[in-house]
């Protein structure tokens, strides 16, 4: 085989920043040097297999009857060869995430070498690592949340997907989303924390971030997003819910802060400000309209749950009219 194309095609797919675009490189790759019959990912979740746009060429693809028994005996970076009559399946185990679903990719031939064989697990393990990469660089490395970098490309693709009104990632007309429901952004901040940090230490002071964090995602539904923002603040997107629902979350976490008590420095409270997700021009309008509520809790008592849209018609905090700059407490 030509070195120059592995090397070119390594080169695209390290060149992408996103899981999309990485995986559609890959497939790009992996059609250009094994040309195989078929191929596509599959997301595998306990009800079923859903396919992926991506494919190989116009031959339809025909699963094996025990896809699902083998996809699930499968560990993780995990290769299987799956016989049909009309051909060979070689299964990849790409990604697993927090609710159990497992993403794989399936590509087919009429024969496997042991050359395809290692150019495909040699490109596979190129994609998880270069993955592992992007992921561990949007990580916060104290919490293991998701940091500021990462909170700002994912508000950008949702007010993407809302000004051109869509849903993100959905595909089917005949799941329309609920007009009752929405997503919401929260701003939470812990009460008093530079206290914390100069009566008992920074080292301390880490201790009560990291276990606040662990009770974030407990605290939260798998389809919930937490983000460590900087310092003692931590913002959440939660998903698909009215309202009250939002303020039934958020005070529960809230709850769950107040009656847990932290290893020598006791009590920590969090105060939390919130607003919805629409039409805002700006990630940064958002995270304001989140702020001024959150302003409102600290003026108002601390450890307690505001929200923006409420406060706003009550006539209690102003227009957010960003200037730019984003202080939280």
């Amino acid at each position: 085989m030509d070195h120059d194309i592995l090397l070119e095609t390594i080169v695209a797919i390290t060149e992408q920043r996103d899981q999309h675009s990485l995986e559609l490189s890959l497939f790009a790759s992996l059609r250009e040097i094994l040309q195989p019959r078929c191929g596509c990912f599959l997301d595998i979740t306990a009800t079923g297999v859903s396919r992926n746009a991506v494919r190989s060429r116009n031959e339809d693809i025909v699963l094996p009857d025990n896809v699902m028994e083998i996809a699930r005996e499968m560990s993780d970076y995990d290769f299987r060869q799956v016989e049909t009559p009309e051909m060979v399946y070689m299964l990849a185990v790409m990604d697993n995430n927090k609710a159990g679903n497992r993403r794989f990719l399936l590509v087919g031939l009429t024969e496997w070498t042991e050359v395809a064989e290692r150019i495909l697990v040699g490109m596979v393990r190129v994609y998880q690592n270069f993955m592992k990469l992007m992921s561990d660089s949007e990580k916060d490395t104290l919490t293991g949340l998701h940091n500021r970098r990462k909170l700002e490309s994912f508000l950008a693709s949702r007010l993407s997907a809302r000004l051109h009104d869509r849903r993100e990632g959905d595909k089917s007309i005949t799941n329309p989303p609920d007009p009752s429901k929405g997503e919401y952004l929260a701003v939470l901040d812990l009460d008093k924390f530079k206290r914390i940090n100069d009566n008992f230490g920074h080292l301390i002071g880490d201790e009560v971030l990291l276990t606040f964090a662990n009770i974030l995602r407990a605290s939260l539904r798998d389809n919930d997003r937490s983000f460590r923002y900087g310092g003692e603040e931590f913002i959440v997107v939660l998903s698909e819910v009215t309202p009250e629902q939002a303020i039934g979350v958020l005070d529960r976490l809230r709850l769950n802060v107040e009656k847990y008590v932290f290893p020598q420095v006791g009590q920590v409270t969090v105060s939390i400000g919130f607003t919805i997700i629409d039409r805002q021009d700006l990630p940064t309008r958002i995270i304001e309209e989140a702020d001024k509520a959150l302003y409102f809790a600290k003026e108002n008592g601390r450890n307690q749950v505001r929200d923006y849209g409420a406060l706003r018609a009550e006539g209690a905090v102003e227009d957010a009219q960003h200037d730019g700059s984003i202080e939280l407490f």
